[in-house]
């Protein structure tokens, strides 16, 4: 308060105070800033010196004092004690400078006292940072360049008239560049140098600054010259007992002291440096140890890491930070050949040191040829693919035997310590030029790795893609951890193949500044010590990090040596970078997808597209963490982002770190539009690969290149739970070893995660590299991800063994709907629970009083799952459920409770209502299942006992059976009981026959029966059912296969799909289930449909763990979901007009073609299924197999079946495998063969056929017959033919003479034999007849195979068990009396037998058969079931799933 009275009360008297004392004689000085022009501002004046306070302090103020102490222009005008606090007096309050004075003391001011006494304290000081009055400018590091001297204005060469060698030692010893190496004249100007310094220096060597030196004015003004100074310093020299030779131990000026170096880290290559930047020719050897010098200065641990052609040390890359702590007797020391005329040994390709030799560099010459080596494209000098400079050409080495002993040689030769991994299958990217060497092998103690034996200079068998690098343990890496900031977080520095943490002590804002500058965050940066805690345990590696000017990376900073715990937890340093620059994508549905945006000055802009391309796309997917990149879109392709534009023409190389690193036009300047905002796709780092979906599979990470899998080998559930985060894909469920690799994986990635569980990527999550570069394992690592993760009992707030099921559903808990529920749900609850097993599922609010939202999810379990999340589920609709109705679990717990045994007699009484509410759940292993109908609610029923699937007779089957089945299996109603092998033939037993359910039964196993395992049937009367909750999917048009009106079967009805909320990954589920690409869009521009249908179901949401349109989250059912005009109308991506192979009317002719040939009927075999072209393995190949397709295409007969790809191999499916024909087949569906896909072949087996004729043209007339439109040549033709005709004529004739010969002679020999033979067959047949008759008299549903009767009776007692007659007397076919009715016309239910070949008899054949006939039932028609086929054709069995004016069909 009295500071703002002080200021508004003097105002104008300040000024005016200040200019009548101006002109005071006062010194001034600038302190504690670590060097004479940088500090807090201080004055003396009646003896004593004191501050000056900082009100109103800026540029111009600090201009000035710049300018008064010779020390250049003012680079930033500091306030607030920024240099430390004084002690003193505080001289003045303000001072106010236009910035051309040339003293403070020309500036107005306040009066000249102590201001404590009035208020102020030190907490204000005013301080000042100079450029300095002299540098070196452009050279290649700060200890060389042009001179140049600050006129207060600017920068001004000087030049190189009359300058002398003692004034460029005064510039060395005042920059801290040790002695003069050279000075160089005639350097050119500068074209923006409009003058040159007019004065000459005459220092004479001892002047503690070049300000401080005598000058001379030029005559005239004007400086005699030919050009610039340039000044290169040296910060080295060689020692030997105190004098400097061309020998001896290496010492270094850092700082003003001269330090020895550590021989840990040198090479020969670093001496050959020195010794030619001393003058002192090449070095011969680098003997370590007190060799040369007594005692010694400190010592540094500075590593450097030449090649051994650079000029100067400093030339190097260099690594200060860290480094090992080093003895006095280990100390780097050189001799150089110096004014010897030594000949060096010469390099040549045969040069290499005997196996199992230990040469050292401390006595191996350096050879006299040019050859260089280094790593590059691994972001260090101690990492990266290995390169061999010889002859001119960089050059690589082959990965063929390249290990840990080769990469050894590489690393100590590089100054880069120990081998941490020999990377091969060019993991640093793909070298270009020479491959300088293959097959190497190192001992690991070779002084060069071009001395290691090997196959011979420049001798290989290897491509690029086998480009051989290292990781050396000098590799460092930097990077800040944070949930949700790139420029902010807990800073980590990677060293010895392990990321840790970075103690903050004392952490000074330039190396703060060169922290932030080198994460490309900006210029500035804080500490932040107000965050909690940093949780888990990590290394913190290094403390004591001390930046100078002169660093241009955190690299370069000394600190203390690398530790382990070099501080405690709480001293790990976290640090927000100031102008830092954010990147990110949106509206691309993920984070490694959408339109590329920074944050810069608080502000998110955009990239212009100009020039965007796949490069700057991979700079962007490499910050970003996100793999690969796939796309680089352009025209805001992923929509238009608003605020600044950033960047426009950008030029990546692909390499940089930093998007913003590229070349481009400039920060902010572009000539673009927001339409032209760039985006990218990219891989992402890791995905889950050949599982159900994107949430589950084998782990793999994408190495920059191609995706990689991740091994076993201490693969952590942890890291898991991370992968499933950043997948969106819930929580991991399950981790599995031992998983098969690829046969195409080449490599396996060569680190170890270390991940917490909390970690936001895997990305982000510690590393360890494998031991030797090689991972231990015993195969991939797979993960399993679900949403429905945990389960859970409630009993009032407590998590019991009985109670209300929840699920933690997108994390919250929600109770289950019990309009689904099943006792086998229930089982599978309680085993996951570890409770037992269910004994009763009772509803209602039982056991929670209100509870949280409700889900209806259903699953469809069998019962003998492990786990609730590995049944079938099925989300969409869903009825309404209301808290009264929430399913309940009642476990046997840890109860020695003995469950009823499931046994063939155990069955409940007929008309009694029991339920699954209390009926137990027997103690054997039976379960239900429903296959072949496209989903977990259709199909044909089968049950597991002993350890077999069977299935059910059809005699009886009716929908009170088929109405347990669906409660059964939590299906909802039953629609339709299917019979007759509706959904193909099964296999194995036949466990029930004449079912005779009430419909209430739990279990379908309890209702009435023959008997377990009684039946007098065969599999083509396997029973089915299609339950309500059975789901199918189609689009409805006219003309196009993929574009249409949406419709859902449900509830035995088609019904349209209504289109809101209907987001991007909902589409793309369905146009995938559809088999019709991955996008597509809706159309809102067609016109309104016409008729009137069911709208089932809207509010469709779909989440990336869907595998299928079934699992997405929805509104409940309704007849009326949405109005007409909100039905929705999909285009999918792969839309395309009806035609075959795509259509769903194509005959299997016109899905079989061959391909490769030499004609039309000559070729590889391919088939269309599933959307795609494929091949046929030639497994079990033959002629038979060849004469099928031939007959198949009208191509004749087979001449040859060819295999191993005889015209070569095909791409895409291998379709079918072990195809088994028996010849005669009219079609290659018809043969036996391995389940679709499913094959263990290469395409280098790709089965082919050479057919005898030319292809004919077949068509279907009207009655149903096929005509050829092409006579077949060769042998058919017309005399061929005849004399096919005339020699089987005779042939016939010979025949029929043989028989009635034999006829007439067995007549005469036998005949009243044969009368009696005769007779007796007929009475063993009446017999047999009637033997039948009476067994099945009480029985129900036996008048013949294949006939039903309606009638019900009493089950058969267990005892009275009748076989069924044999396979040979059920194939005899009953022949029909003319003009009697058939036998079947009794009953409406009745079946016609159907014709044996009609059936197909591979049960390998499972999936839903397809007809070559469509059944036109049109779209506004609804049949009872919408498989339904005509029965009394003989290939009932083969009925398509499809309408008129339909897409392909899917079920569940």
């Amino acid at each position: 308060m009295a500071l703002g009275r002080h200021l508004s009360l003097r105002g104008l008297c300040v000024l005016l105070l200040g200019t009548v004392v101006g002109g005071q004689d006062l010194e001034l000085r600038l302190k504690d800033g670590g060097r004479r022009c940088e500090g807090r501002v201080e004055v003396k004046h009646q003896g004593e010196w004191g501050t000056v306070n900082s009100y109103k302090w800026g540029l111009e103020e600090a201009t000035v004092v710049c300018r008064q102490l010779g020390c250049g222009a003012a680079v930033d005008a500091l306030q607030r004690v920024h240099f430390g606090s004084a002690v003193g007096p505080i001289w003045f309050y303000a001072i106010y400078c236009r910035g051309t004075e040339s003293a403070i003391t020309e500036c107005t001011y306040t009066a000249v006292k102590d201001y404590r006494p009035e208020g102020l304290s030190h907490d204000q000081d005013a301080g000042v940072v100079c450029s300095g009055f002299m540098r070196l400018a452009d050279g290649d590091r700060p200890c060389s360049g042009r001179v140049e001297v600050h006129s207060g204005k600017d920068w001004t060469p000087v030049s190189d008239g009359n300058f002398t060698f003692p004034t460029a030692q005064v510039i060395c010893a005042e920059l801290g560049c040790g002695n003069v190496v050279s000075v160089l004249g005639h350097v050119p100007f500068r074209e923006s140098d409009g003058l040159v310094w007019a004065e000459e220096f005459r220092c004479k060597g001892e002047e503690p600054e070049l300000w401080s030196c005598p000058r001379v004015p030029c005559p005239g003004g004007t400086c005699h010259h030919s050009g610039a100074v340039h000044v290169v310093c040296s910060e080295v020299r060689l020692m030997k007992n105190g004098s400097s030779q061309c020998e001896g131990q290496v010492e270094m000026n850092i700082s003003g002291r001269w330090r020895a170096l550590c021989a840990s880290h040198w090479s020969l290559a670093n001496a050959n440096v020195v010794c030619r930047q001393l003058g002192c020719g090449v070095a011969i050897s680098t003997p370590r140890g007190p060799h040369f010098v007594e005692g010694s200065d400190q010592i540094s641990t500075v590593r450097f890491h030449c090649s051994g052609v650079e000029s100067f040390l400093w030339s190097c890359p260099v690594t200060a930070l860290g480094g090992p702590d080093c003895s006095h007797g280990n100390m780097a020391s050189v001799i150089c050949s110096g004014n010897q005329t030594q000949v060096l040994p010469q390099c040549n390709d045969s040069m290499s040191e005997r196996a199992g030799s230990v040469v050292s560099e401390e006595i191996a010459p350096y050879c006299s040829d040019s050859r260089q080596l280094r790593l590059v494209d691994g972001d260090s000098p101690c990492a990266g693919r290995v390169e061999i400079l010889d002859q001119g050409s960089w050059g690589t080495i082959c990965d063929d035997g390249w290990d840990l002993d080769d990469a050894r040689v590489v690393c100590r030769q590089l100054g880069c310590g120990e081998a941490l991994n020999a990377t091969g299958s060019a993991h640093f990217g793909a070298g270009s030029g020479p491959i300088w060497l293959n097959d190497l092998n190192c001992t690991g103690n070779e002084s060069h790795v071009w001395n290691c034996p090997s196959r011979g200079w420049g001798r290989h068998d290897c491509r690029h893609k086998e480009d051989a690098g290292v990781i050396c343990s000098e590799f460092l890496a930097l990077r800040m951890v944070s949930e949700d900031q790139q420029c902010a977080g807990w800073l980590e520095v990677f060293y010895n193949g392990t990321w840790g943490s970075v103690c903050r002590s004392p952490m000074e804002d330039i190396t703060v500044s060169i922290i932030c500058s080198q994460l490309g965050c900006g210029d500035s940066g804080s500490l932040n010590s107000s965050v909690a805690l940093r949780e888990g345990f990590r290394p913190r590696w290094v403390d004591g990090i001390r930046c100078r000017n002169t660093d241009t990376s955190l690299w370069q900073c000394p600190s203390d040596h690398w530790n382990y715990t070099s501080c405690s937890p709480k001293e790990e340093a976290y640090i927000s970078c100031a102008g830092s620059r954010q990147l990110r994508l949106v509206d691309g549905g993920g984070p490694c997808a959408g339109r590329v945006e920074i944050l810069d000055q608080g502000s998110w802009g955009t990239i212009c597209d100009d020039s965007w391309d796949l490069d700057d796309a991979r700079v962007v997917c490499r910050q970003l963490g996100c793999g690969g990149a796939l796309n680089a879109l352009q025209f805001a392709g992923l929509g238009q982002g608003s605020g600044p534009i950033w960047l426009d023409e950008l030029n990546c190389g692909g390499k940089e770190s930093h998007v913003w690193r590229c070349p481009s036009q400039g920060w902010g300047r572009h000539d673009c539009g927001h339409a032209e905002d760039a985006g990218i796709i990219c891989s992402g780092f890791v995905r889950l690969a050949g599982g159900e979906g994107p949430c589950s599979g084998r782990v793999e990470v994408h190495s920059g290149e191609d995706w990689t899998p991740v091994s076993d080998g201490n693969f952590t559930f942890p890291t898991a739970q991370v992968i499933c985060a950043e997948l969106r894909c819930g929580k991991a469920v399950s981790v599995l070893g031992h998983v098969p690799f690829r046969e195409s994986d080449g490599r396996v990635w060569a680190e170890e995660f270390r991940c917490e569980g909390e970690e936001p990527k895997l990305w982000s999550c510690p590393r360890v590299p494998c031991p030797g570069g090689t991972c231990h394992h015993s195969g991939a690592a797979q993960v399993v991800c679900s949403v429905y993760a945990e389960v859970r009992l409630m009993t009032n707030g407590s998590s019991q063994c009985e109670g209300q099921v929840e699920m933690n559903i997108s994390g919250r808990w929600r109770a289950l709907c019990a309009s689904h529920w099943s006792l086998a749900n229930a089982n599978v609850v309680c085993r996951q629970l570890s409770c037992g097993v269910a004994i009763s599922t009772p509803r209602g609010p039982r056991f929670v009083e209100g509870g949280d939202q409700i889900s209806t999810v259903r699953f469809h379990c069998s019962g003998a799952e492990s786990f609730l999340w590995t049944c079938p589920v099925t989300a969409l609709g869903g009825l309404d459920c209301s808290h009264g109705n929430m399913a309940s679990v009642i476990c046997s717990g840890n109860q020695t409770q003995a469950l009823p045994q499931c046994n063939d007699s155990l069955s409940e009484p007929a008309g009694s209502a029991a339920s699954e509410e209390s009926a137990p759940y027997c103690s054997d292993s039976r379960q239900l299942r429903l296959v072949d109908g496209g989903g977990p609610c259709a199909g044909r029923v089968e049950i597991l006992d002993q350890g077999s699937w069977g299935t059910i007779c059809d005699d009886g089957w009716d929908l009170d059976d088929a109405r347990v089945v669906c409660r059964q299996l939590g299906c909802g109603e039953a629609l339709n009981a299917t019979r007759s092998a509706q959904f193909g033939v099964g296999s194995g037993p036949i466990w029930l026959d004449d079912l005779n359910c009430t419909g209430n039964e739990s279990l379908v196993w309890r209702c009435p029966s023959r008997g377990w395992g009684r039946h007098d049937c065969r599999h083509k009367e396997d029973a089915g059912v299609i339950c309500s909750e059975f789901l199918a999917l189609r689009m409805v048009s006219e003309d196009q296969e993929c574009t249409g009106w949406l419709e859902v079967f449900y509830n035995g009805i088609w019904g349209s799909v209504c289109r809101s909320p209907m987001e991007d990954i909902t589409m793309s589920m369905i146009c995938r289930q559809l088999g019709c690409g991955d996008s597509g869009s809706l159309n809102s521009s067609v016109g309104l449909r016409e008729g009137s249908r069911p709208h089932w179901v809207d509010g469709i949401q779909c989440r990336k763990t869907d595998t299928s349109l079934w699992q997405c989250p929805s509104d409940p059912w309704n007849y009326n979901s949405c109005s007409p005009k909100e039905e929705a109308y999909i285009s999918c991506a792969g839309r395309r007009p009806k035609s075959c192979p795509t259509a769903a009317s194509c005959t299997d002719r016109e899905k079989l073609r061959l391909r490769g040939g030499d004609s039309e009927c000559s070729g590889r075999v391919e088939v269309w299924h599933s959307g795609s072209w494929g091949t046929v393995c030639d497994d079990s190949w033959s002629l038979a197999e060849a004469e099928v397709v031939c007959q198949q295409l009208g191509c004749g007969q087979a001449l040859e079946a060819m295999r191993a790809a005889t015209f070569g191999p095909g791409n895409g499916s291998i379709w079918l495998d072990e195809v088994r024909c028996g010849g005669r087949e009219s079609s290659l569906w018809d043969c036996a063969a391995e389940p679709w896909g499913q094959s263990d072949c290469k395409h280098e087996e790709d089965a082919g056929v050479r057919c005898s004729g030319a292809r004919t043209t077949l068509s279907l007339n009207t009655a149903g017959t096929r005509t050829t439109s092409n006579p077949l040549p060769g042998i058919f033709s017309l005399p061929g033919v005849l004399c096919l005709i005339l020699g089987s004529l005779l042939f016939l004739v010979l025949i029929i003479l043989v028989t009635q010969l034999l006829r007439w002679r067995a007549k005469h020999r036998a005949l009243s034999s044969y009368e009696d033979a005769l007779a007796e067959a007929v009475y063993e047949e009446l017999d047999y007849l009637m033997t039948q008759k009476e067994g099945l008299l009480g029985s129900p549903g036996f008048l013949s195979d294949g006939e039903d009767n309606d009638s019900r009776s009493a089950p058969e007692a267990p005892d009275q068990r009748t076989d069924a007659p044999g396979e040979d007397y059920d194939d005899a076919e009953e022949v029909p009396v003319p003009g009697a009715p058939p036998a079947s016309q009794g009953s409406k239910e009745e079946v016609l037998p159907e014709k044996e070949y009609g059936m197909r008899s591979s049960q390998k054949r499972s999936s839903l058969n397809v007809s070559r006939e469509e059944a036109n039932t049109g779209e506004g028609e609804e049949s009872p079931w919408l498989l339904q086929g005509d029965k009394g054709d003989p290939e009932y069995d083969d009925v398509e799933l499809s309408v008129q004016g339909t897409s392909t069909v899917t079920f569940w």
